[in-house]
């Protein structure tokens, strides 16, 4: 179920809990619960799922000594029920959060190893007086959490931290570096020095020895697997299965359908098993955009109910409550997509199955069509390189091309092996040019760290030496569970809707990574292997299954020479004047917003969110536009 979730160990507040449940209502909107013990206390804000009547939580133990409070779906409740009820207990609930309060009376720990979904929970054990936490393995549920005078408080979302007063609201210079160079800030940091996200498939334990976090499951890449023919049929089993169990619902389901492969898969499988036509819903930019023309596309092949939204411009002012939705900087322009999306589908449903995933899980992303052209590129002298890039930049016809070239020339494309461009690909402002983005003031308190580190350390936790595995990786950990599931979750919950995505099943997620990477991708095909699987398995037409990849942003650099262009600017002097960056850089940046359009989306959201959650400080309500600048 979707919900938001809070509590603490070392207090007695009830009208602390209380504030904490109240901030993140969106979450849950249809019930709220608390337990109140020897001081501990746990509080859900519900979204009634699976068990409508019985469900309400927190939910407890026969004898009352063991209570959970719980985000997420376990999507083999059913299987677990009945393990747990031939060993003797005795469940009160039809529901899938019981579960967990008797997985863990019965394996202890090691009940995690069990669970198939998507989750993040906390149970108090009052005997042992200990606090069990955790989240699921990709992280497509959020765990805060800090201490402050002496208590553990922890909360779905970061505002709910924020309901006590104790908690200070001190930028994190780390974390805003990580911002400003992928767009998000992955796990243990957040903005806001002493305030941490517990990892995705991480656990925490919290007793009279203290505090430990540690983790309990990581995707390995070993591969086995040498039959094509097998692989299919695995898959299309594989997926099948986890589009199945994700059906488990008492409220209505549907799907979110883009017309790519990934959702239109999910969206085909469904229709197999669905005794009435599936509901989806289509987002596009402007009339007859790929989206739109592919969505309704596999919409008639599938005979679904179909819903289509198209998405413009006047979307910035909805900037400033999306970003209170983030509680902290967050600068993925497909937030505005996927928040219409969830709005959407949430006038028809209650869940939605996704495609989410799919890139990540089978190689889909195209700058991996590069890699041969890359090679070509380092070894044209850096003389010639750079002669070619300026001039290309200097050419306003040439549009993308331009942009493209001013990266190039900025980042220093040509000397980095494959990793190295993968990772200069991923980031917006690399260490030197947060150096010039930074004023005196902010770069005298604390110089930018190399955040590139970040996915070299991920790559280098891997024992396979394959360049493309390696890479795949990364943007597991990092694109995936720490910016897509990020934005999928607070855009869905920001609506009310409960997200689940078959794609990440992590049975699934274990197989793919027996597979070698020329499965995955061969010659300039992505997705080789499942694209093979849905073409065999007739899910959907040929034209839909090798489309181009189409991502799934708002055209936010062309808006931002239009539509946007005089809101920017006031943003961006806005920003000047929080003393924590060189106004003479933002000047120039805004010469030439196209080019620099990744850059000032970057600073005016940071400005809007520093604008709420800093200056203004009261964050139980999102602001409009005009309040923040």
């Amino acid at each position: 179920m979707g919900c938001g979730i809070a509590g603490f160990v070392g207090l007695s507040d009830r009208h602390l809990l209380q504030k904490m449940l109240e901030v993140q209502r969106h979450r849950g909107p249809d019930s709220m619960g608390l337990y109140i013990g020897n001081g501990v206390a746990l509080g859900c804000d519900r979204l009634s799922i699976i068990d409508l009547v019985k469900g309400d939580q927190p939910i407890r133990n026969e004898d009352e000594s063991v209570w959970v409070v719980f985000n997420g779906e376990i999507y083999n409740y059913l299987e677990l029920r009945g393990e747990l009820e031939a060993r003797g207990h005795r469940f009160y609930t039809d529901g899938d959060t019981e579960v967990l309060v008797h997985g863990y009376e019965e394996w202890g720990e090691a009940c995690l190893e069990r669970l198939r979904g998507m989750f993040a929970f906390a149970i108090w054990d009052d005997v042992r007086r200990r606090l069990f936490a955790a989240r699921d393995r990709f992280g497509k549920k959020p765990f805060y959490y800090t201490l402050v005078d002496g208590a553990f408080l922890f909360s779905s979302e970061l505002k709910g931290l924020l309901q006590h007063e104790g908690v200070e609201r001190r930028l994190e210079p780390k974390a805003m570096d990580f911002f400003f160079t992928y767009t998000y800030i992955p796990s243990p940091y957040t903005i806001f020095r002493g305030i941490y996200k517990l990892p995705p498939g991480h656990q925490l334990v919290l007793d009279g020895a203290g505090l430990r976090v540690k983790e309990y499951w990581d995707l390995s890449f070993n591969p086995c697997v040498s039959d094509e023919g097998e692989a299919v049929e695995r898959l299309y089993s594989l997926i099948s299965e986890a589009v199945k169990v994700r059906l488990r619902s008492d409220v209505p389901l549907g799907s979110f359908l883009s017309g790519g492969i990934d959702s239109s898969t999910v969206t085909a499988v469904m229709a197999k098993v669905s005794r009435e036509p599936v509901r989806t819903v289509t987002v596009g930019f402007e009339e007859g955009d790929d989206h739109l023309r592919y969505g309704r596309m596999v919409a008639e092949h599938l005979s679904t109910d179909h819903r289509e939204y198209l998405v413009t411009p006047s979307s910035l002012k909805l900037l400033p409550r999306l970003i209170w939705h983030f509680d902290e900087p967050f600068a993925d322009p497909s937030l505005i997509p996927t928040y219409h999306v969830s709005e959407a589908a949430r006038r028809e449903v209650k869940v939605a199955l996704t495609g989410d995933g799919g890139d990540e899980m089978f190689m889909g992303y195209p700058f991996l069509k590069d890699q041969p052209i890359y090679h070509i590129y380092r070894v044209i002298p850096h003389g010639l390189r750079r002669i070619g890039l300026q001039l290309i930049q200097r050419t306003p016809w040439l549009g993308e091309w331009r942009k493209m070239a001013a990266h190039a020339l900025e980042k220093n494309y040509g000397p980095q092996d494959f990793k190295g461009r993968f990772v200069l690909r991923m980031v917006v402002f690399t260490p030197e040019t947060l150096s010039k983005l930074y004023s005196p003031a902010r770069m005298a308190e604390a110089p930018p760290t190399n955040t590139l580190t970040y996915l070299h350390t991920l790559m280098a936790k891997q024992a396979c030496q394959d360049q493309l595995s390696l890479v795949n990786y990364a943007t597991f950990k990092s694109y995936l569970s720490e910016m897509i599931l990020t934005k999928v979750d607070r855009m869905s919950m920001a609506v009310s809707l409960e997200a689940r995505s078959p794609l990440l099943d992590h049975l699934l997620a274990e197989y793919v990574a027996l597979l070698p990477s020329h499965m995955k991708y061969r010659g300039r095909t992505t997705k080789y292997i499942f694209k093979k699987m849905a073409l065999e398995k007739r899910l959907l037409p040929k034209q839909v299954i090798y489309r181009e990849k189409a991502g799934f942003g708002p055209p936010v650099d062309r808006w931002l020479g239009r539509e946007w262009r005089d809101i920017s600017s006031q943003i961006l002097d806005r920003a000047g004047r929080t003393g924590l960056f060189n106004r003479e850089y933002l000047s120039k940046l805004l010469k030439d917003q196209y080019v620099n359009s990744s850059k000032i989306f970057c600073i005016s959201i940071f400005t809007l969110w520093y604008n709420h959650y800093v200056e203004m400080g009261d964050v139980r309500h999102p602001l409009n536009l005009d309040a923040l600048i």
